[in-house]
C-alpha cells in the first residue's frame, strides 16, 4: 500500500500515508493485480489505455489508474523497489523448499498453499508458479527450462485464504480448549510479563 501511494504521487495524486491509508488500501484491493510478464505489461500500459480504470474516492472525486495497478504488486517479487534488501517471495519460497530434506522437497513443491490478504491479488498464483519454475530450472535442473515446465509444481489458492490463518487458529484453539498446559494465563502476563508467561506455558516452549 505504501508503494501504491508513492506510485500514485508520480501520477499526480497526492495521498497522505496516514490519513488516506485505508482509502488507498481499498483502491489497491479493488484494482491492483499481479502481472504474468512485467515487461509485456509495461509495454501494454505505455502503448494503450486498456489497463486504465476509474476509481471514485470517498469525497466523490474520480481518478484514473493505469500501470500503477500492476506496478504496486511488483514489490512482492522485487523488494528493492521499496528499498528493502532481500529476495522476492518466489526466491524466498524456493530457498525454503530447497533447504528442506531432499526427500521432502517433491511434496512441498506439489502442495504450496497461499494464505493471507496479500495473496488475494489476481494473477499471483500463476506468476508465482512461473517464477518458481524458472528458479527450479536454473538451480535444480542446471538450466533446463523445458524440463522445468514439466516439473510437478502446484500452487493452491483456496477462496477463503484471506482469513485462513485466523480460521486455522480458531480450529486449533477449539481442539486445545480443555488442555490447560496449552494456554497462557492472563494473570501471569499482567503481573510477570511476556517472558515468564511463555516460559510457564508448555505449548510455547522454544518460542
Amino acid at each position: 500500500t505504501e508503494y501504491f501511494i508513492k506510485l500514485l504521487l508520480h501520477r499526480g495524486y497526492a495521498f497522505n500515508r496516514t490519513a488516506d491509508f485505508d482509502t488507498v488500501r481499498q483502491m489497491k484491493e479493488a484494482l491492483a493485480y499481479v502481472c504474468y510478464d512485467p515487461k509485456q505489461e509495461q509495454k501494454l500500459a505505455e502503448e494503450t489505455t486498456v489497463l486504465v480504470k476509474s476509481y471514485t474516492l470517498p469525497d466523490g472525486r474520480v481518478i484514473k489508474i493505469g500501470q500503477e495497478r500492476f506496478q504496486c504488486s511488483e514489490v512482492l517479487f522485487q523488494p528493492h523497489l521499496l528499498d528493502i534488501d532481500g529476495d522476492g517471495v518466489a526466491a524466498e519460497l524456493f530457498s525454503v523448499i530447497q533447504a528442506a530434506d531432499m526427500d521432502l522437497r517433491p511434496d512441498f513443491y506439489k502442495h504450496i498453499v497461499l494464505s493471507g490478504g496479500t495473496t488475494m491479488f489476481p494473477g499471483l498464483p500463476s506468476r508465482l508458479e512461473k517464477e518458481l519454475r524458472v528458479l527450479y530450472g536454473k538451480h535444480v535442473l542446471n538450466g533446463d527450462q523445458e524440463g522445468a515446465k514439466k516439473a510437478k509444481i502446484k500452487i493452491e489458492d483456496p477462496p477463503r485464504r484471506k482469513h485462513m490463518v485466523f480460521l486455522g487458529g480458531a480450529v486449533l484453539a477449539d481442539i486445545m480448549r480443555d488442555k490447560p498446559e496449552f494456554w497462557a494465563q492472563k494473570k501471569d502476563y499482567m503481573e510477570k510479563g511476556y517472558d515468564y508467561t511463555i516460559d510457564q506455558t508448555a505449548s510455547m516452549k522454544g518460542f
